[in-house]
């Protein structure tokens, strides 16, 4: 699936509140971090907008254009330099395109610069929406090739899917999936960095924040390796490795006696950087056949 990132041209007019760009240097800033994560390595769609931007004025007797490319108006080079850089890499469509047509037949996500009715203007509200059309998607193989866009702080074990095509009535339990995904990728490092000598205490806290059990299972550690894929640079050159992880740890949704599990790991230094949360699996108990 693909996202339509479609810009609210009229949410860069403007108003008694917002008379110039330079009050509207906080949301400039916000609207940065959107476009960041778009530009995101695992999302990389670009963000969709109308000639019409150009000519929105943004304060009296200043339309966009010459704001941004003629130093008119109110606010900072700094400012305009920054939007100049959102800008610039993104695809510019034209409103009476048979292109812009067709990308309107795609989901779409409506992005403001500052607060604008039925928009996103920051970049936590962007990601709630990319989650809830994770959760209402049906197929479980769509599913897993987007969920990915959604949880940029997480690595998922090579063979995912294999596991998932298995879980029963997939659409009943799709956002409890991405409900407990959501709290391992925004959650979990910061708690291991945290609490690394008590991981009790993070479990803890994970099943405190999702009201489902967070344990270990140490009696199955053999079946709980799960292959990791990682690049590396060796001689100026990026070469992809494999690594396997036991990942012990796991969330029990549904309820305490269901077979509906999530398998990670805290972080690895190798996969990830130390910097994501490691999904090994995605169903029933491994050691289940």
């Amino acid at each position: 699936m693909q996202i339509v990132n479609s810009l609210e041209e009229e949410s860069f007019a403007y108003t008694d509140e917002k008379e110039n760009m330079n009050s509207r240097r906080n949301e400039i800033g916000e609207f940065m971090e959107i476009v960041a994560y778009c530009q995101h390595e695992l999302v990389k769609e670009p963000l969709v907008y109308r000639e019409k931007l150009w000519e929105i004025m943004v304060e009296e007797d200043v339309t966009f254009a010459e704001w941004l490319y003629s130093g008119a108006g109110n606010g900072s080079e700094d400012d305009r330099r920054r939007m100049l850089e959102s800008l610039s890499k993104k695809e510019i469509v034209s409103a009476d395109s048979g292109q812009f047509v067709n990308e309107l037949a795609g989901k779409q996500i409506y992005i403001s610069l500052g607060e604008f009715e039925s928009c996103v203007s920051a970049v936590k509200d962007y990601i709630s929406v990319r989650r809830d059309i994770l959760s209402s998607i049906r197929d479980v193989k769509e599913y897993e090739a987007f969920m990915n866009s959604c949880f940029i702080n997480s690595s998922f074990a090579a063979n995912i899917l294999s596991e998932m095509k298995h879980i029963q009535n997939f659409p009943d339990k799709a956002k409890e999936i991405t409900n407990a995904l959501a709290v391992l990728n925004d959650r979990a490092v910061d708690l291991y960095y945290q609490y690394s000598a008590h991981l009790e205490e993070a479990m803890k806290i994970l099943s405190s924040l999702l009201q489902r059990e967070c344990a270990p299972d140490p009696g199955h550690a053999d079946t709980l390796l799960f292959s990791f894929t990682y690049s590396e640079q060796t001689e100026g050159k990026t070469q992809a490795g494999i690594k396997e992880i036991e990942c012990s740890p796991h969330l029990k949704l549904i309820h305490p006696g269901s077979d509906l599990r999530i398998y990670f790991y805290w972080c690895d230094k190798t996969v990830g950087a130390g910097e994501k949360v490691l999904v090994g699996r995605i169903g029933r108990h491994p050691y289940k056949k």
